[in-house]
């Protein structure tokens, strides 16, 4: 029997069946899904976490201030103030030097300079440029965290500069506690006072005439200057009319032991200051300059040159008339302190009581001007210097993450692994329930629960001012000011606390950044990207009071925002319950109807269209019918019939002013005769000449500077003449009234009060025409400008 071995090579057993494997994928299909969903899940993750790590906030800052530095932008103090008020240590474990690491600056350069610098490189030059804008990235903590870290630096930035920049000097109120100190006499309050209230008087002389922008200003300044008229001209007026037609003084034994010391010391500063103007006399007298005509030929053209020996000669003259004024001051002291000191009395209670009421009500009235001066100066400041750092553009979170790649990647290898362990069946028999309860507690991971719902709304802002990124007074537009402390705590009494749960977003392009850096480096260095919306989350820990808030938002906030930018409307005058006496209402009306007058005109000047022109064209003529029929006539009734409330007190000031008057005269007196003196052989300039090169004439003299002395010399002779014959009528007017005045009748008493009720009114409605008119465009153009939706 032939046993035959067979060659043949089967192969059937080991070749794999494509059908049977794909019957084994369709039979395993769960345990390939769940596989695929754990690692999709777990690669989902790690994009995550790696998405949420690269993350970082950016800002882009273009500094106001000229040879601004990168290394001007972290300021030690100002990175210590932020660390410390974000809690850095705390809640991140870091020190101050980490953190100031964590800031990463890059200068952003215009595409023009770096081509120059890449043409200048080839052949071993550099070009030196400083940059104008600056992109801070930072990351500390959460993106939450170093968004709010980030805005909080950059506002104590700004707070640093601009204390830098803006003038920090604040006027001094009186303390009133010095009154009870006895070694003080009632003349040294007064003394005290009128030092003090000099630098006062300049800033806001200055100020009313400048700052007339109404919705910054209002009619601040000018109400600050008649109050102090009113101070000055009143109050102090009264008071010491009072005190010289008295002799009351608070200690007669300490005024009479000093008396002499103070006599002494008053003689020796005029005889100094004589001495001193006599010098100048002299100089003067001594200077001669022959005067030269001259003619100039036609056609011929005139250089005007400088001449030392004209602003020499007036730099002269001005010192010698204001060392003879100082003179007469000096001299007006001296005689009134004589006069006082001869009939010397502390005076009785009542009298003493008068007399410190009045020094209270006086120090009330100027710390009230002082307090607002102090607040329209630091407003001033503000404007100008409030926003030094601009915010080119706002926070924007940026991120360079692969997260997409990781999910990616994840993915597919979840599938491939799905298919490896669907062949790994009994492995993973007992996995199947194992897995359904993983992916429920992934996907309840993933999905999250909020059991919270916040509360959202959407503040939109479209006034002209906020293409600027200011608010319509032209301050610094900062919402958190506004809606947080001026709204939600100031109106509303909303704890402070809860402020950290309420976060202000705005609302703007994911691309900001990277639009305004891209503008910049095209050479628009002035660019700045400004969102007009702003998203506004409440979380606050009562969820009916979050609702409460958000609609009162909804329905209040705009009016207000608008309000407390625009109501700043002159309050009401009320003279009539301020002073006691016909004379006093009337000089106030007097200050006020002139101050009115100054502010009419000013505006009229700088009026934008002839609309307000006219109108305050029309407001001019209204004031004149009230001071010229109203005003003269009562002020004629009360003359005419010598009304006064008090004859006694009324008696008193009338002495104490005519002892006043009578100083005046005789100062000026002495005064007219210096000026004429000085008008006589006033030298009025040389008129040198020589030809140019050229042909032209050039005159060797300083725009005649002596000449234009003459005439204001002149104008101050005549002032002075003018006030003379005024005083001289009113020693006259004062004469009469001390014999005749008297106490008005019930009837007289009645219509008085009426007229002066009228006048008031007259001009306070005045007054309301002219906020008016200052509003009327500003509300056309804010009213409806923000929105809350």
């Amino acid at each position: 029997m032939n046993h035959g071995v067979s060659t043949e090579f089967r192969h059937d057993d080991d070749e794999i069946d494509l059908i049977e494997l794909l019957l084994i994928l369709v039979k395993e299909k769960k345990t390939i899904a769940i596989t695929t969903i754990l690692v999709t899940f777990m690669a989902l993750g790690a994009a995550l976490f790696e998405r949420n790590v690269s993350k970082k906030v950016e800002v882009i800052l273009t500094p106001k201030i000229e040879n601004f530095k990168q290394s001007d932008i972290l300021i030690g103090n100002v990175l210590e103030r932020t660390y410390t008020k974000n809690d850095i240590r705390g809640k991140n474990k870091i020190s101050l030097d980490e953190f100031r690491d964590e800031f990463k600056i890059t200068g952003i350069i215009p595409k023009e300079i770096e081509e120059k610098r890449d043409f200048l490189a080839k052949s071993g030059g550099t070009l030196e440029y400083t940059p104008t804008s600056y992109k801070i990235d930072l990351r500390v903590g959460s993106i939450a965290e170093s968004s709010r870290v980030l805005e909080n630096y950059v506002t104590e930035l700004n707070s640093y500069y601009r204390s830098q920049k803006e003038s920090t000097y604040k006027f001094k109120s009186f303390d009133a506690s010095i009154l009870d100190d006895s070694k003080y006499n009632y003349e040294d309050y007064i003394a005290i006072l009128e030092s003090r209230k000099g630098a006062l008087k300049e800033l806001i002389a200055g100020r009313e005439r400048e700052k007339l922008n109404y919705v910054s200003y209002g009619f601040g300044y000018r109400e600050l200057q008649i109050q102090l008229q009113n101070l000055e001209n009143i109050r102090i007026a009264d008071l010491k009319n009072y005190l010289l037609a008295t002799n009351i003084v608070r200690n007669k034994e300490k005024f009479s032991s000093e008396f002499i010391n103070r006599k002494f010391r008053l003689e020796t500063e005029i005889k100094e200051k004589k001495e001193v103007a006599n010098n100048y006399k002299n100089l003067l007298n001594s200077y001669r300059v022959e005067n030269s005509n001259m003619v100039i030929p036609k056609g011929v053209k005139i250089t005007l040159g400088e001449n030392e020996k004209e602003k020499y000669y007036t730099e002269l003259m001005d010192n010698y008339l204001k060392t003879e004024k100082e003179v007469l001051l000096l001299e007006e002291t001296l005689k009134e302190l004589i006069y006082i000191n001869k009939n010397l009395k502390t005076g009785t209670e009542s009298e003493q009581r008068y007399i410190m009421d009045s020094l209270r009500n006086i120090i009330a009235a100027y710390n009230s001007i002082v307090a607002s001066a102090n607040r329209l100066e630091a407003k001033e400041n503000y404007i100008e210097n409030g926003e030094l750092i601009k915010v080119a553009s706002p926070v924007e979170v940026t991120s360079n993450s692969k997260a997409k790649l990781i999910l990616a990647v994840g993915v597919v290898m979840g599938v491939f692994l799905g298919i490896m362990m669907a062949f790994l069946k009994n492995f993973y028999h007992s996995f199947k329930k194992a897995s359904k309860g993983m992916m429920a507690i992934a996907m309840f991971l993933f999905i999250g629960v909020n059991s919270y719902s916040k509360e959202e709304i959407t503040i939109g802002f479209t006034h002209k001012e906020m293409k600027e990124g200011l608010n319509p007074d032209r301050t610094p537009f900062d919402l958190n000011e506004t809606l947080l402390k001026n709204y939600l705590v100031g109106k509303l009494n909303l704890d402070t606390a809860e402020l950290n749960r309420i976060t202000i977003t705005s609302i703007s392009p994911k691309d900001s950044i990277r639009v305004t850096e891209s503008r910049l480096k095209a050479g628009d260095k002035d660019y700045l990207y400004l969102p007009t919306e702003y998203l506004v989350t409440l979380n606050l820990s009562d969820s009916n009071l979050e609702k409460e808030i958000k609609e009162r938002l909804i329905s209040e906030f705009p009016k207000f925002y608008i309000e407390n930018f625009l109501n700043l409307g002159a309050g009401k005058v009320d003279y009539l319950n301020s002073y006691s006496s016909y004379r006093d209402t009337l000089g106030t009306f007097t200050i006020l109807m002139n101050g009115l007058k100054a502010e009419i005109e000013q505006r009229k000047v700088k009026a934008p269209t002839k609309e307000i022109f006219y109108e305050y064209n029309n407001l001019s003529v209204e004031l004149s019918k009230i001071v010229d029929v109203s005003y003269r006539d009562t002020v004629n009734f009360i003359k005419s019939n010598n009304l006064v409330k008090d004859v006694e007190l009324e008696k008193i000031y009338l002495i104490g002013e005519n002892r006043y008057i009578n100083l005046s005269l005789e100062s000026l007196k002495t005064e007219k005769k210096t000026y004429e003196d000085v008008l006589k052989n006033y030298s009025v300039g040389e008129r040198g000449a020589q030809v140019l090169e050229s042909g032209d004439l050039a005159m060797s003299r300083d725009s005649g500077l002596r000449e234009k002395q003459y005439i204001e010399i002149s104008k101050t002779y005549l002032e002075n003449l003018n006030r003379e014959n005024s005083l001289r009528v009113k020693l006259i007017e004062n004469e009469r009234n001390l014999k005749e005045m008297r106490l008005p009748t019930e009837s007289e008493s009645s219509r008085v009060a009426a007229e002066l009720e009228n006048i008031q009114a007259e001009l306070n409605f005045l007054i309301e025409r002219m906020v008016a008119v200052e509003l009327r465009d500003y509300r056309r153009e804010y009213v409806g400008s923000v929105k809350v939706f």
